[in-house]
């Protein structure tokens, strides 16, 4: 458990809202010693393999998505404040007084405006994204010196321990499910009957783009891709959500392979994995809807891992659940899982 939490304290402390660097080069490190060779492709997803003794050997592609929601600076108003756009779904609910980084000639520490409330108005509505201003403690003049058009705008990092297994912070989603993957990675000794491709994407969240030529690359004949999926809060339906530390949240869709889902059920089952369902009647959200369909079809599965607060600063995940999905995924490759139903 301590190495995953040091895993999601590097990656989750690293920029990485499309376009910014950082995270691409966090996650290249962090897999050099675990696999064979690593690469950056040219959209900046983190391409890395571990073969296998037979060369002709099927490669089995482990993905999770490596960006995270933020902003992109639109314009810099004549007090010196900062007015952005959302790059990916960001709940703006959270935004008043929230701190965060604007990437500019270099990283300035900044916060959403909050009107105090003794001023605010009484109808309770929240500013549209485009009048929120970011106080950089600026004039506007040295602002526009060192804030350019485009900059991206990041929440702050401030991982947190609730306890002995719950982390909250900033890009969980899905850097808990870089975690799993490397977890993963370090369970497997010996040797195996699969390639195993390692796939870490960029931009999931402005429509799972990166996984297309991520696949391009890798050719995998099948896949197992683990991102977050909502963990209860009890505002929220159960039925609707993952229980926090009740383990891989095995998916079933009608653009999931049935076969693959199964064999991975029962070798939870089997190997006392903790487990729990997660039904979708139709897309994933995922990375997963877009891997199912590429080349001639990818028979894809999904392990997702209980988050609350998504797309927020404070996402919250049981680092018990993030090893269930790397465990799942360990025994599959064990297990020989090439050969599908």
């Amino acid at each position: 458990m301590d190495k995953i939490k040091s895993d999601l304290h590097r990656l989750c402390v690293a920029s990485g809202a499309a376009g910014l660097p950082e995270i691409v080069d966090v996650c290249r490190d962090l897999l050099a010693d675990l696999t064979d060779e690593v690469e950056v492709d040219a959209m900046g997803n983190v391409l890395a393999v571990r073969r296998a003794a037979d060369p002709n050997a099927p490669l089995l592609m482990l993905e999770a998505h490596l960006d995270e929601i933020g902003f992109l600076v639109t314009h810099i108003d004549d007090k010196g404040f900062v007015h952005v756009a959302a790059a990916g779904g960001v709940d703006e609910r959270v935004l008043t007084a929230q701190p965060v980084i604007v990437h500019g000639d270099k990283p300035y520490a900044g916060v959403f405006c909050s009107t105090p409330p003794h001023l605010a108005s009484k109808d309770g509505e929240l500013p549209e994204l485009a009048d929120r201003g970011i106080d950089i403690g600026m004039s506007a003049e040295e602002a526009k010196t060192h804030i350019q058009l485009g900059s991206r705008v990041t929440f702050a990092p401030a991982v947190r321990e609730l306890n002995d297994t719950m982390l909250t912070g900033k890009a969980l989603d899905d850097r808990a499910g870089i975690a799993a993957i490397l977890h993963c990675l370090r369970r497997l000794d010996g040797p195996q009957s699969m390639h195993i491709g390692v796939a870490l994407c960029v931009q999931e969240e402005l429509g799972c783009r990166g996984c297309v030529p991520a696949v391009r690359r890798l050719q995998p004949k099948l896949a197992i891709v683990t991102d977050v999926s909502f963990g209860h809060t009890p505002d929220a339906d159960s039925y609707a959500c993952g229980k926090m530390g009740g383990g891989v949240m095995v998916g079933i869709s009608p653009v999931l392979h049935t076969g693959m889902t199964k064999r991975l059920q029962t070798l939870a089952e089997s190997g006392s994995i903790p487990q729990q369902t997660e039904v979708m009647g139709g897309n994933t959200g995922t990375d997963a809807d877009m891997i199912s369909r590429s080349l001639l079809g990818i028979p894809t599965a999904l392990l997702s891992i209980p988050l609350r607060y998504m797309h927020t600063p404070v996402e919250t995940v049981d680092v018990r659940d993030v090893a269930a999905v790397g465990d799942l995924m360990a025994a599959y490759i064990r297990e020989g899982g090439a050969e599908i139903e």
